[in-house]
């Protein structure tokens, strides 16, 4: 005589088992557009992401080969941007960690990195300019039109 604990439960049928997989990927689906719509038009409360500056768009609409050169020429390869990364953490690292604790280390440190940040921006800007000064009436025309497009696009999309 078989013992009832012996005996393997009945196997879900196939049926049912596609039936499942179905419910789940809508269910997931449904999910999905809920959270799209939620990003894209702000959640409940209508809230938007910050616009972005104005400097973000002058140079996003650029051809992709000037940003690119833009990029490389000011900020060096990735490479030293790394190593420049890596020598910041170090810094900061030591100055958080010294004992006693020396605030004039990491002001300066933190003034360091707002000069270095601020010459970035200018050599950037003199950059572009020299850029859209070299730029044909028509090349420039067309920038502008991208630049209002891009900036039309974000206001319909981020109203008040």
């Amino acid at each position: 005589m078989t013992d009832a604990t012996d005996r393997k439960p009945p196997r879900m049928r196939l049926w049912l088992r596609i039936l499942l997989g179905v419910s789940l990927a809508l269910n997931l689906a449904v999910a999905g557009l809920a959270i799209g719509a939620a990003i894209r038009f702000g959640g409940p409360d209508g809230a938007r992401p910050p616009a972005p500056p104005l400097g973000a768009l002058l140079y996003r609409e650029l051809p992709r080969e000037d940003r690119r050169a833009l990029f490389r020429d000011r900020l060096g390869s990735r490479e030293e941007r790394r190593a420049r990364r890596q020598a910041d953490a170090a810094e900061i690292d030591a100055a958080l960690r010294a004992v006693p604790f020396d605030v004039t280390r990491v002001e300066a440190f933190l003034a360091t990195q707002a000069n270095q940040h601020r010459d970035i921006e200018k050599a950037m800007r003199d950059a572009w300019l020299k850029r859209v000064s070299g730029m044909s009436d028509a090349e420039r025309a067309a920038y502008a039109d991208r630049l209002a497009e891009a900036m039309a696009r974000h206001n319909r999309h981020h109203k008040p």
